[in-house]
This record gives C-alpha cells, structure tokens and sequence, in this order.
C-alpha cells in the first residue's frame, strides 16, 4: 500500500502516479485499486481528471484511517512533513518508500521522452533567440530570457543561471546587474507538460581565438562522451569516460559530475557521480562536461536520451 501526499505546490511522485496536478490531496495506491483524497474545493476537479476513486473530506484523518489502519503504509518521506507523518503513524506503520519512487522513474516512457524532447526543442529556441546587446547585463539577459518563456506559455524549469567573464568560474552564479563582457554563459532550461529539459550554451562574443578553440574541444567532448554511452552501463562508467575525455584535451578535472538524470525534476536519477551504480538504459540526461579557471570558466550541456543501444540529443 502506497500514499503519497500532494500539498501546496507540484510533487512530482504524486503527478506520476495520479497523472494529476492538484493540492492538498493524498493518493493511495492498493494494488491496481487508486483512491484519491480531497478537500471540498477540489472535487470537481478529482472527479472531472481522475480515474479512480474520489474520497471528499473535512478530516483527512478520518477519511484515511479506515483504509489504513493497523497496516504498513510506504510513503514518501521527502514530502510528508514531520507533522503529518507523527499524526498518520498513530492509525499505520509508516515506512519510507522516497528511494524506490524515484528509481521508478528513472526508465523513461516513449510520452515522457517526447516531452522532455519537446521541452529541450523551446529551451534551445529561446536560447536562438538571445539578443545581447539589448540586454546588456546578466539581470536584463535573465529579464530577457523569462520572457521568451512566458511569450512561448512555458515556465522555467529552474531559475536561469548566467553569468559573465569572471562570474563564469563559479558554476552557479547567481544573475548580477554586471555588464555582458566577451564571454557570457547561460544554463537553462523549461517545462514542457511538466517535464524538464537542461540545456548550457556558452557565448564567445570577441572572437578570442583561444576560448573559441577551448569552447569547441569542450563540445567535442560532449559529443564523444554521448556517442560512448552504448558501451557504459552504470554512472559510474560516464564519470570515469568524461574524466579520460577531459584529460585527453588537456582541460583541469571536473569539480562537479559529468551530468545527472532529467524529467519531473530538474536533477534525478540516474546519478552519474564516480561511485554510481545506477544502470542509464532507458533514461534520459542532461550531460555537462565544464571546466572553470580563475579568470573563467565554460560548461556545454545537451539533454538527451539513451535508449541503450543508441543516444541522441534532445
């Protein structure tokens, strides 16, 4: 027996399961039998979108303890507060199930894929669509870039990370009011149908001759690290394959993993950290080799899909 709860904003495990975006609202999955639980406020919409079993309560506790009672309940410990969780352990053993509902995402169906293809297809048309000069900060680049967004009825997948010269040695730069320079990186990505894409392009805007080399070795090393995953199995062999690649071009070693899995959430399994035993067939990736100095730094990063005979970028 399965509950997952869904509060004030998205989560993700409870999206997948129910196929519902809704608030203030437990599910509980009994086998094939799927019950949903809801305030008064949200009725019409349960028993307009859901397919199963709608429950209105005043008392959730109420409506809940006789479907739970006495019995061993799996549940998502990273979104049942602390609260919540002490309050429903005096009808049920509670245990943590927060894992295993992630690792259950990680194979992609063909839908999802299509989203998140479709996702990385906006993300890359916005970024086509960048006009520095009238943006002419980091703030107004960002300015710029939340407004593509919204023109294309999207949202952001997470906030945009850019940043300019030196600004780009730290790999999460928050946006300043700094002037554009003549390096500018930009780490982006959106929601298509509520799945993510992540996609970091960097700009050259001087023609300087050396970071235009690096910047195309550091793609390279992308595109070999993508067109090598059908003979790696496990995260692991990405982040041993990304560090020989990174060497072989003579760039500093990673500081962070070489990339990390993509879908409802922005960063998920498979991890692909040097001690991962996370199997990569059927999931999708953002893949992010990057190398920061002192005076800058360069990420490239393509979302794609490895079915696991071929990858492709999305």
């Amino acid at each position: 027996m399965l509950l997952l709860y869904s509060g004030g904003r998205l989560d993700t495990n409870f999206y997948y399961h129910s196929g519902l975006e809704i608030d203030h609202c437990f599910l509980l999955v009994n086998g094939k039998s799927r019950t949903i639980f809801v305030p008064k406020m949200n009725e019409a919409l349960a028993k307009a979108r859901f397919h199963g079993r709608v429950v209105v309560y005043e008392d959730v506790l109420e409506a809940l303890s006789p479907y739970i009672k006495r019995k061993t309940v799996l549940a998502d410990f990273h979104s049942l507060n602390a609260l919540m969780a002490k309050r429903l352990s005096r009808f049920c053993r509670l245990k943590d199930h927060s894992l295993e509902l992630v690792r259950m995402r990680m194979v992609k169906r063909k839908d999802e894929v299509a989203k998140i293809a479709k996702a990385a297809k906006y993300t890359h048309q916005i970024f086509d669509s960048l006009d520095f000069r009238k943006a002419k900060t980091e703030l107004g680049l960002k300015k710029q870039i939340l407004i593509a967004t919204m023109e294309l009825g999207l949202e952001p997948a997470f906030e945009p990370i850019i940043s300019t010269d030196q600004n780009t040695s730290y790999p999460h730069s928050t946006p300043t009011s700094k002037k554009l320079g003549s390096l500018v990186m930009v780490d982006y990505g959106v929601k298509y149908g509520h799945y993510c894409s992540d996609v970091t392009h960097c700009f050259i805007r001087d023609g300087d001759r050396k970071k235009k080399e690096q910047y195309e070795k550091l793609q390279d090393v992308c595109h070999s690290l993508i067109d090598s995953l059908p003979e790696m199995r496990k995260g692991r062999d990405v982040s041993k394959q990304c560090g020989r690649l990174m060497a072989k071009a003579h760039f500093p070693k990673m500081i962070h993993a070489p990339g990390h899995g993509v879908g409802l959430d922005i960063h998920e399994l498979p991890s692909l950290r040097l001690k991962s035993d996370d199997k990569l067939a059927g999931a999708t990736m953002a893949i992010e080799p990057a190398f920061y100095l002192k005076d800058y730094g360069m990420r490239y990063e393509e979302t794609i899909y490895f079915d696991g005979r071929k990858a492709r970028i999305l």
